[in-house]
């Protein structure tokens, strides 16, 4: 469901669930389920329309295993980061109740980490380290709202390749369970990210800083909000950003607080996506508005001389991306010599002339993407949200990728048609879109992806030196 209805749905609905009015009997269903998908893996838990719903309806994976316990690792610390990987993994497999379902999706990524070693959803979602040879930076990743590290197993195999190092985050109340995220907040994953950030400032030295949506946020926010020394700044290359949270579509957004005060859940699904949760905390909403107000244009003031690669949509149903630009804009005027670095990577549904003059002018942008060539050419209306980080041949997330996302459909008839059509429409949730496609299947892989890379590439190119 997208940010928008879930919110109007969240207005209109007067039911109230709780996870202290869990009841026993939901317990054992949810134990029962647990058995008897004990043959299911990764992959082949998309395909019983029947068994979703089921697994919806007792919330087998929407529920912590032994009640949600926060990870054993200080963010306070100095710490290594080899041991909060340590503690991540076993955070993991101690919470998730999918952790070690087998997971045969293979991704370049998962076989730098494990060869052929059989996986588990735990070696997926895990946050990880890859080291580049001849390494000449390094990148930190930080995923979004309800995703995981898996969203960067595709970028991450293209720095490695560049003779970049990589390093991932998992934001707390991640990769665990959707209840995680009921009573989170959003200074945890802040501090979270704090920790990552000096860790890479002090192991490396080039550092690129990067993240998708949420993940975005917090790196704007941790740049603004912090004074790095005069080595530090040194240090540091560039940010990068995919589909950056600024602020909600959601015209309603500012009222999740207030609705998590009575309900847990904006929506409730099946959550059978290994690597993202499918059900939405109130909190969670609520949360990531208050950290997006903390980066309004006005409040941007330590961002100077920091050049910035921003991949963004026009066309977004989660992130306004007028305010996006809005934040570039002013981050762009204050960056003086880094200015000829700053690229903006803008997707446009409808390419015309007032669309393009809208954006500044001494924005370096690429607006003109091409898709030739490809099957699923013809079946990409535009850009979503969800879309820029993945490629095409994503196993999970890709045009032939295991799983569909459908959640916008979730109890209605077309929920199956979505899933099942053998012949998809994919895009945005646009209401545009959605008229003309009900059945719409929400884009979760990049049309344009290579083309970005090499956008990408010249980026680190001019920031590299």
């Amino acid at each position: 469901m997208s940010v928008n209805t879930i919110f109007k749905n969240a207005m209109l609905s007067g039911a109230v669930l709780s996870a202290s009015t869990f009841s026993a009997s939901a317990f054992s269903a949810n134990v029962f389920a647990v058995e008897a998908s004990s043959s299911l893996n990764c992959v082949t838990i998309n395909n019983d329309l029947a068994q979703i719903e089921a697994f919806k309806q007792a919330g087998t994976y929407r529920f912590a295993k032994g009640g949600v316990q926060r990870i054993n690792f200080d963010f306070a610390s100095n710490k290594p980061f080899q041991d909060y990987l340590v503690a991540a993994r076993t955070h993991i497999n101690a919470q998730n109740p999918k952790a070690n379902m087998p997971c045969p999706i293979s991704t370049p990524t998962s076989k730098r980490l494990y060869a052929d070693k059989p996986l588990q959803v735990v070696d997926l979602i895990a946050p990880f380290e890859l080291k580049a040879d001849n390494e000449k930076a390094a990148v930190l990743l930080i995923h979004g709202l309800t995703d995981s590290p898996y969203l960067f197993h595709d970028l991450a195999n293209s720095f490695v390749e560049q003779g970049i190092s990589v390093r991932t985050l998992l934001l707390p109340g991640h990769g665990t369970a959707a209840e995680a995220l009921v009573d989170i907040d959003q200074a945890d994953w802040r501090q979270a990210a704090s920790y990552a950030i000096k860790s890479m400032l002090n192991d490396f030295d080039n550092v690129y800083l990067g993240g998708f949506s949420t993940g975005g946020a917090l790196v704007v926010d941790y740049l603004n909000r912090n004074t790095l020394s005069e080595s530090e700044l040194q240090k540091l290359k560039g940010v990068m950003l995919w589909s950056p949270a600024s602020e909600a579509k959601a015209s309603m957004a500012w009222a999740a607080k207030y609705v998590s005060w009575f309900k847990d859940y904006l929506d409730e699904a099946a959550d059978i996506d290994f690597a993202k949760y499918e059900s939405f905390p109130a909190n969670a909403g609520a949360q990531v508005h208050a950290l997006m107000k903390r980066i309004a244009p006005k409040k941007l003031k330590g961002l100077s001389n920091t050049p910035f690669f921003v991949v963004a949509s026009e066309v977004d149903q989660t992130i306004e991306t007028d305010a996006t630009v809005n934040i570039l804009a002013r981050w762009h005027a204050q960056n003086g010599a880094a200015q000829a670095q700053d690229k903006l990577v803008y997707y446009y549904a409808n390419k015309v002339a007032d669309q393009l003059n809208a954006l500044p002018r001494s924005l370096k942008t690429v607006t003109t993407f091409s898709c030739e060539g490809q099957v699923y050419c013809e079946h990409v209306l535009d850009l979503a949200h969800t879309s820029p980080t993945n490629a095409p041949s994503n196993p999970h997330y890709g045009w032939q990728g295991s799983y569909r996302n459908c959640e916008h459909l979730t109890g209605t008839d077309l929920f199956a048609s979505c899933k099942t059509t053998s012949s998809p429409t994919l895009g945005e949730l646009t209401e545009e879109n959605l008229q003309a496609t009900p059945n719409l299947q929400r884009l979760t892989f990049n049309p344009y992806y290579e083309q970005m890379l090499e956008q990408m590439q010249g980026f680190i190119a001019s920031t590299l030196k």
